[in-house]
């Protein structure tokens, strides 16, 4: 997802902004630099420019967050050294997105938990950790077919300004799946065990944790996804 680069609330650099090893301006929300919507000198096609609108909603913004272009995903993939096929960017594009659809449905469920206290949480902000392995993955690699996660972002839901929550979030290549769009990818979410409150919402949800170790054993962690 790409950032308009509001601020986060309470930062005290705000006047100093975030840089790269390499000095480029990052996002705080999401700790990337802003992607451009021009040719990379390796494109072999025009790529399209229009931004889908996701349902997340932001926070401390009357809007939703966007997501990047098939030309900004481009970029994307190129400054971190990834394989990048011009001809392919709108189905990656649209595999991102569902994908973050999907990672919003889950933090949704958890979050039901305290609807009463804040039935409209937001997204803050997040960042993707792939080569840190959560203790999720750790089991994955050791115990299921699926292997590692391909990837892992930690996102930070406001939960209507009485806390923020930080969700851990793997990805998983996962040919038994059975996801609707046909993806093969399990999205696993849930909050990470930061404090007590934490490790009390995920014991107040043992269904949740049943259905993930059946999927890891057996298949099946994309479907109602």
């Amino acid at each position: 997802m790409a950032s308009s680069g509001c601020p986060l609330r309470g930062n005290k650099t705000e006047s100093r902004p975030l840089r790269s090893e390499n000095g480029e301006v990052l996002n705080p929300r999401n700790m990337m630099p802003e992607m451009p919507q021009t040719p990379a000198a390796s494109q072999s096609i025009d790529l399209k420019k229009d931004r889908e609108v996701s349902s997340i909603p932001k926070t401390g913004e009357s809007g939703n967050w966007v997501y990047p272009s098939p030309q900004q995903f481009y970029h994307a993939l190129l400054r971190k050294n990834k394989e990048a096929e011009a001809e392919a960017m709108d189905d990656v594009v649209y595999a991102h997105n569902v994908t973050n659809e999907r990672s919003w449905k889950a933090i949704l469920d958890w979050e039901k938990l305290h609807a009463k206290s804040c039935p409209t949480p937001s997204l803050l902000r997040f960042v993707g950790r792939q080569k840190d392995l959560s203790w999720g993955g750790w089991w994955s690699k050791t115990l299921s077919y699926r292997g590692v996660p391909f990837d892992r972002h930690d996102w930070f839901v406001d939960r209507c300004g009485e806390r923020t929550v930080r969700y851990v979030i793997d990805y998983y290549d996962d040919s038994k799946a059975g996801d609707a769009e046909d993806l093969q990818i399990t999205v696993e979410a849930r909050p990470a065990i930061d404090s007590a409150g934490d490790l009390l919402d995920r014991l107040r949800r043992p269904g949740w944790q049943l259905r993930r170790m059946w999927a890891a054993f057996f298949g099946g962690g994309g479907r109602g996804q």
